[in-house]
């Protein structure tokens, strides 16, 4: 009867080799935040898994909450959110806020400050194809802000 026998070193090299053949490269979103008025730019985007979001505070003073489809001018209470802390923006800030997608899950955010939200200062990532940000700008028309406690879910990094 013939036998076969694999050697340890031949299963941890193979093992390394599906490791490195599957290691999947994480993308980074830019958000520019006021660039040119009361905007997110772009105003949509898809990100997976591991992906970063990336806020870039670039005119005006700003923030991004996370809110609800249903209620896009109040902080989301549960599931996965952030809130940025308001920010002075210029086009020389080096201030980023850094958010880390850990769902594919639709995340809708908005601007708290003063009346930004009412006048569509709205976005979304992975949005739903029926819950368009065009559809969230006419649902945000008027609406107070709600004030997020404190800065969450990310973190102010400095970029060269």
């Amino acid at each position: 009867m013939l036998t076969t026998s694999t050697s340890p070193l031949l299963h941890l090299a193979l093992a390394l080799a599906a490791a490195t053949t599957s290691t999947v490269h994480a993308a980074s979103h830019r958000i520019d935040v006021g660039r040119g008025g009361l905007t997110f730019t772009p105003d949509t985007i898809t990100a997976a898994v591991g992906d970063t979001v990336d806020f870039y505070f670039v005119g005006g003073t700003h923030d991004a909450v996370t809110s609800e489809y249903a209620t896009p001018c109040s902080p989301r209470a549960s599931g996965e959110r952030f809130s940025s802390g308001v920010q002075a923006g210029s086009a020389n800030n080096k201030n980023v806020f850094r958010v880390t997608i850990n769902s594919t899950e639709p995340m809708y955010y908005y601007c708290s400050v003063g009346m930004h939200c009412a006048n569509g200062m709205v976005a979304a990532i992975n949005p739903l194809a029926n819950q368009t940000v065009a559809d969230l700008k006419t649902s945000a028309r008027g609406k107070s802000a709600g004030k997020p406690t404190g800065v969450y879910g990310g973190v102010m990094t400095t970029v060269p």
